[in-house]
């Protein structure tokens, strides 16, 4: 079992070191890409040619170049960027004081060879306060020359926050950065206000996984503590780094010292419980069998027991315990369809234990009266919802009535008069036309309120108007197309409910999709009428909208489904199709 728990922790801890190596090698290719993107967009030549222009005109560098680099630093979350010449001479600096903490002769020595290309340095031995120090070296690069370079500084805290991420590492838990040199690279979580390389990580485990030796899982950290420890090196970087994640040999043990406190404190409960139980059953365990049983069967029948005298059976064992199976199948029974009851689920079907059930019946009748209740609460809910909808569209046609016979008639009677008017005609057509365009604004209200077109020739004609409108008002192209099956007159309910559907459905089109073309369709059908409107736009998700407001999507479901009707939407980004059904009410 001690190996078990030993190789499980140390799964953990490589599980979570590979992770923590994930993350890492993923900030490191995200900063290199960051600052590629920058070099191939000419940003750092372009910084540099500017600078080294105020330098040969031995004027400052301006606010807006050094604007433009705090910029940079703050959208990449860099914390300094220096501007080197040729010979590694600091040229500006977004640090104070212009500091910069490499000689040439240091930073040639930790670039090497590679003086031409892009790579991570660590120049952490050349910190004066012991503290790490990370560079992304970028060379820059004028006509295949480089003329320059730049040195932007990681801010090697976003790195610690991961490391400092002890989930799953227990109490003494720790993820930390030994570099080639065998000193810590990150700061200690035992200790934090110690500079990290001023502690020394050089044991034999830890040189051996330097030189990919067998790696030791049990040894003495930089603490001289016993640890289970995993090592990992930073693959795809120039780093010469060694990730290890640890954990105190004790707490990984603990759990073995608990289990076995625990199966100490187990047994001997058990033992005492052996004791007491044998005691009492040899006193009393024929006397209350058959008593049990008669309740046992009472109760499996959903009847309420009386108190019942003893008596004498030679298989009361046996009886008990078929009893004892009854009522807990029937009791479950009973309680599923309580559950099922309370759920909503009326159409779910029970059987009484027995003529007598008692609860089984009242469940019943419950079920049945809830079911009553809810058909009648159903049928009120859409029957206030019809009506109100139905009021909404009388008041609209009695508005669209106003509209015409008040102000329609009002507009026509100003334009009789401005011809009267002792005024030149190049006023009185503008007049005339401020009162055309009136009057067209007035009529498109009306229409979109209530079209006469649905009242005087039903919904062909009503829908075939619409998208005359939508046409007329937008960039938008409409094909439609009304099919009948079947000669007959729909009802005004239905009508204006199919007419609201497709005129919410291009509405939304119109204003949100970015659509070029729909099509709408509408099959007349024996048994119901089927509508599809569908467009070429970029779509949507409908829980996203729904979230939001999404208002129209509901009216549209919702009219549907007060004409006992459904309604089914895709949308994809490369358009949007929405289904309506209505069925036809038999006579």
């Amino acid at each position: 079992m001690r190996d078990a728990l030993i190789q499980r922790t140390i799964d953990q801890l490589s599980s979570i070191n590979i992770l923590k190596n994930d993350l890492i090698k993923e900030h490191f290719r995200r900063s290199h890409n960051d600052l590629q993107a920058l070099e191939l967009e000419h940003k750092f030549l372009g910084i540099y040619q500017s600078i080294a222009q105020d330098a040969q005109n031995k004027s400052k560098s301006t606010n807006t170049e050094f604007g433009e680099i705090s910029e940079l630093l703050k959208v990449y979350e860099f914390k300094n960027l220096y501007l080197l010449d040729t010979n590694f001479q600091s040229l500006f600096s977004t640090k104070e004081k212009n500091l910069y903490p490499l000689s040439k002769e240091s930073l040639e020595s930790l670039l090497g060879t590679k003086g031409n290309l892009f790579q991570i340095i660590d120049a952490s031995a050349y910190s004066e306060s012991k503290e790490t120090l990370l560079y992304y070296y970028i060379p820059i690069v004028d006509e295949n020359q480089v003329v320059g370079s730049i040195l932007v500084e990681e801010d090697f805290q976003k790195i610690q926050d991961i490391l400092l991420e002890n989930t799953g590492m227990g109490n003494t838990g720790e993820s930390y950065f030994v570099a080639g040199d065998y000193r810590l690279r990150s700061t200690s979580r035992f200790f934090p206000d110690v500079p990290p390389l001023t502690i020394s990580v050089d044991t034999e485990s830890i040189r051996n996984a330097f030189q990919g030796l067998s790696k030791d899982h049990i040894i003495a950290d930089y603490r001289g503590k016993k640890v289970l420890s995993v090592q990992r090196q930073i693959e795809n970087t120039t780093l010469d780094w060694m990730l290890i994640s640890e954990m105190d040999f004790d707490e990984a043990m603990a759990p073995i010292i608990e289990l076995r406190n625990y199966l100490i404190g187990i047994t001997l409960i058990i033992l005492l419980l052996i004791v007491l139980i044998t005691y009492f059953l040899s006193n009393a365990i024929a006397r209350p069998i058959l008593e049990l049983k008669n309740i046992v069967f009472t109760l499996s029948k959903g009847i309420i027991p009386n108190q019942t005298p003893l008596t004498s059976s030679t298989d009361e064992i046996i009886q008990i315990t078929k009893a004892i199976n009854e009522l807990t199948d029937g009791l479950k029974r009973t309680t599923d369809f309580a559950q099922e009851i309370g759920s909503g689920n009326f159409k779910t079907s029970f059987k009484t234990l027995s003529d007598f059930d008692m609860l089984g019946q009242a469940l019943l009748h419950m079920r049945d009266e809830l079911l009553i209740l809810r058909e009648k609460e159903t049928k009120l809910e859409r029957e206030k919802a019809i009506a109100l909808l139905q009021g909404q569209e009388k008041e609209r046609r009695r508005i669209i009535q106003e509209l015409h016979d008040g102000v329609g008639q009002m507009l026509t009677v100003i334009r009789m008069q401005v011809d009267s008017l002792e005024a030149d005609n190049e006023s009185k057509a503008e007049i005339k036309n401020q009162i055309n365009n009136t009057v067209n604004e007035v009529k498109r209200i009306s229409y979109n309120v209530m079209p006469h077109a649905l009242i005087d020739y039903g919904l062909e004609a009503a829908l075939r108007g619409l998208c005359d409108h939508v046409k007329k008002y937008s960039s938008i192209t409409v094909d439609f197309q009304y099919v009948k099956d079947i000669d007959r007159s729909l009802t005004f309910e239905m009508s204006i409910a199919l007419f609201r559907i497709v005129q919410e459905a291009l509405t939304n089109i119109v204003k949100h999709a970015h659509a070029t073309k729909v099509s709408l369709h509408v099959l007349d059908k024996e048994d119901e009428v089927y509508v599809v409107v569908e467009d070429n736009g970029r779509g949507f998700v409908e829980s996203e909208v729904l979230k939001k407001d999404g208002l129209g999507l509901r009216n549209i479901r919702e009219r549907a489904n007060l004409l006992d009707g459904y309604t089914e939407i895709h949308s994809s980004s490369k358009g949007t199709s929405i289904e309506v059904h209505i069925p036809i009410p038999t006579t």
